[in-house]
């Protein structure tokens, strides 16, 4: 029976080690397609920094920007641009408190300050960044960055969801989190993608690593965490693939569809 895939990108088929697609994920994401199944990206980066990694997969959607905005091809088919006016606001009450922060532009993006703890999280996706032109002043964004230690979340992001309602907070990584219209995450934009493909939740299979990908993995049929996934999502997952250098993509299609198993798990170096 045909099913809809979904897949996270970096750290579940991205594997940033190495800032390559295992070529085993690669062939296993073919063999689905030609098996019948439709297969998506969902992935928090925009579409023309992720563009390198989605067009080898071929996928009949991605969803960008953690579900902000939905492409075909390269044409945008949904777009949930954040509010201006409200993001200056959360910018401005967080700059008073002494913590900086950006916005995606898509190919690049900006930070209010170059710091290491701004540009260490944007170096680890391989973002170029500048500092010179506030984006958002200009033009509408649909992800926005804060930047600040995650041993403050515990205080400071119920405050902020209670003071800036209309945004939802994404930790990405242990500097930064992503800004983003409340309501628009990756699985609002899968049930988009479901309703126009004809796929009903329990037909759907999702890949994820991030805590970004906990609404995702929940709302399918079938979540799978992989094996270097957060905590947190593994503690929600169906179901827990090997890790990204394990070829734990392949892998956990290979038991779920009877395809070719890439063999023996080998650890791969960085070189």
């Amino acid at each position: 029976m045909p099913r809809l895939f979904f897949f996270d990108l970096d750290n579940t088929l991205l594997d940033h080690r190495t800032l390559t697609i295992p070529p085993s994920a690669l062939a296993a994401i073919d063999r689905l397609k030609r098996d019948g199944h439709t297969v998506a990206v969902a992935t928090g980066r925009a579409h023309a920094h992720a563009k390198p990694f989605i067009d080898p997969l071929r996928p009949a959607y991605a969803i960008t920007q953690n579900g902000a905005c939905i492409l075909r091809g390269d044409e945008i088919v949904l777009s949930r641009p954040l509010p201006r006016e409200r993001l200056v606001a959360l910018f401005d009450w967080m700059a008073a408190r002494g913590h900086p922060h950006g916005v995606n532009g898509g190919a690049s993006g900006y930070l209010s300050a170059r710091t290491p703890m701004t540009t260490a999280a944007l170096d680890t996706v391989a973002m170029p960044y500048q500092s010179e032109r506030p984006i958002h002043l200009q033009r509408d964004v649909h992800q926005g960055w804060l930047f600040f230690d995650e041993s403050l979340d515990a205080d400071l992001l119920p405050t902020l969801r209670a003071r800036f309602p209309e945004f939802e907070f994404f930790r990405w990584h242990r500097w930064a989190v992503d800004v983003q219209q409340q309501d628009v995450d990756k699985w609002t934009a899968c049930q988009w993608v479901m309703a126009r493909t004809g796929f009903g939740a329990e037909q759907a299979v999702a890949f994820g690593d991030g805590l970004n990908d906990v609404k995702m993995l929940q709302g399918v049929g079938l979540g799978i965490a992989m094996g270097n996934a957060h905590p947190a999502l593994k503690a929600v997952a169906d179901r827990i693939a090997p890790p990204i250098h394990l070829d734990g993509v392949a892998r956990m299609l290979a038991e779920l569809t009877g395809g070719a198993d890439p063999g023996p798990a080998v650890e791969k170096s960085r070189d």
